[in-house]
């Protein structure tokens, strides 16, 4: 084990853990408004508590401003304002209008964004000098340099009416900016967003929950560490994907690269205060698209995927990159990262990550002998510094995948030794549940809905409507998946608590 991650296996224990995966957005209460928020977190705590699980994954929590992607974030550490549980501010009133946004069947993101970010608004002018009073808040801006440049750009964002920052004047274009009274705003949001998550972490230390947050690799050029850090950004590519069997076109995710030099001159301190800030919210992290640490498609401008290359093309190269921005990331916190390692990366890749200690994720759908016969990996193969999961929210949900993908579905029957049939059974569902958390692997995290699909009554009747994102497409289905029911309704299930317990005993 590394030493790196020797310090964060000790505080999690190395032992198995069973867990959930949520979208924070897609939880709903008696008292959200309009999409799930910090404190929903609270009940499900406590479910997971009772039912004996101790992860809770949720995805990125960043502001991401327009774009209900959690993975294009607009800053590496503030926290997006969507989730701000508006009843538990003081003197919060008049919270009607937002109520009939918690009916709707997929969350109606820009519409909720815009009523409380004008909400927000009216509740500070109110109320800001009694949070400027507040000692804590004080405390919190000393402490938050970083959220500086994150605020002038949201003022400047805003002064140009949503414009890219690429687009505004040159003197925009720069950081030198004093602190306007809009500035001032985002940073007493940052404020309250921070103390409701902190009582989060709180609560879940006290019922033995690891938080697990979620940190994708890359981040939109439209955003202020791109503005504020120019020299740690490549400007001239974009990253992606290249073409592959799965993928014929290949994909361009439209983000920046990475200037690793510029960024090791400065010993890494844009990653190291990413990291440690959130270490304020969470106990474990996944880091996104793992592999892009030992190199990264590069597109260039104008050019289609297929014309892209890898960076660095040596695979000494890559190998040497990956390890030391990975130990280094590692060594910035006591936090456990789980690297997002799907795929058929270069074998290197996941020898290296076991030798630092991280955990690599295992689908089960494909975790398959593709250089042989590819015959399915025994579960109790899967080894054990890995994640086990059947699926991501970048997948389908199990009956979706079952009924779109009827070749593998019938190689897996056959693996298992059922009779194939064209709808998945509750039986057989229930079972390939049972067996991820039985496998050889320490962690045993599903998506909410992958469970909530045991009881049919509890989930959306076309399963399409479980699917959370479909990658390499852009509509306003990706991102706004929302629980069938209130969480109210779910934690009160008691043959759900009861099927969840089975499943880990």
């Amino acid at each position: 084990m590394s030493a790196a991650t020797e310090k964060a296996w000790q505080n999690v224990g190395k032992r198995h853990h069973h867990g959930i995966q949520v979208p924070l957005l897609s939880l709903r209460t008696e008292k959200s408004c309009g999409n799930g928020e910090f404190l929903d977190l609270l009940p499900l705590i406590d479910w997971l508590s009772s039912i004996g699980m101790d992860v809770l994954q949720l995805l990125p929590l960043n502001d991401s401003a327009l774009d209900p992607s959690p993975y294009n974030a607009i800053s590496s550490t503030a926290l997006h304002p969507i989730y701000l549980s508006l009843h538990a501010l003081p003197y919060a009133t008049d919270l009607d209008p937002f109520r009939i946004y918690n009916e709707t069947k997929r969350v109606a993101y820009r519409e909720v964004l815009e009523l409380k970010l004008a909400y927000l608004k009216t509740y500070i002018a109110k109320h800001q000098d009694t949070i400027q009073a507040n000692p804590e808040y004080l405390a919190f801006i000393q402490k938050s340099p970083h959220l500086i440049d994150y605020a002038l750009y949201k003022s400047l964002q805003e002064k140009h009416h949503g414009k890219a920052w690429i687009k505004w004047p040159r003197a925009d274009q720069l950081k030198q900016h004093p602190l306007d009274e809009e500035a001032i705003f985002h940073l007493m949001v940052q404020f309250l967003c921070h103390e409701q998550l902190k009582t989060v972490k709180a609560r879940a230390e006290k019922k033995g929950i690891l938080l697990k947050g979620d940190i994708p690799i890359l981040i939109s050029p439209d955003s202020a560490d791109v503005w504020a850090h120019q020299e740690f950004f490549d400007l001239s590519k974009t990253a992606g994907s290249p073409p592959n069997p799965f993928d014929p076109p290949g994909q361009n995710w439209k983000f920046p690269l990475y200037n690793w030099k510029a960024m090791e001159e400065n010993h890494f301190e844009w990653w190291r205060k990413r990291i440690e800030i959130a270490t304020n919210y969470f106990h474990l992290y996944r880091v996104d698209h793992i592999l892009g640490f030992f190199r990264i498609w590069a597109i260039p401008h104008g050019k289609t995927p297929s014309e892209g290359h890898f960076i660095p093309q040596d695979l000494g190269l890559m190998k040497a990159q990956g390890e030391k921005l990975l130990s280094t990331l590692a060594s910035f916190s006591e936090m456990l990262p789980i690297g997002e390692d799907i795929g058929d990366p270069p074998p290197f890749v996941r020898t290296s990550m076991n030798d630092l200690g991280i955990p690599g994720t295992k689908i089960f759908r494909y975790c398959r002998n593709w250089k042989t016969d590819h015959s399915f990996i025994p579960f109790e193969d899967y080894p054990p510094c890995s994640i086990a999961s059947v699926s991501t929210h970048d997948l389908e949900p199990l009956p979706l995948w079952w009924r779109n993908h009827p070749d593998a579905a019938e190689d897996f029957a056959h693996f298992k030794g059922w009779t194939y049939q064209k709808q998945l059974s509750l039986k057989h569902h229930e079972e390939i549940l049972r067996d991820i958390h039985h496998c050889g692997s320490l962690f045993h995290v599903n998506l909410l809905q992958e469970y909530l699909a045991l009881m049919p009554e509890l989930t959306w009747d076309n399963p399409q409507d479980e699917q959370i994102n479909i990658p390499g497409t852009e509509s306003d289905f990706n991102w706004t998946y929302r629980y069938k029911l209130p969480l109210e309704t779910l934690t009160r299930h008691t043959a759900l608590k009861k099927q969840l317990r089975h499943l880990i005993d």
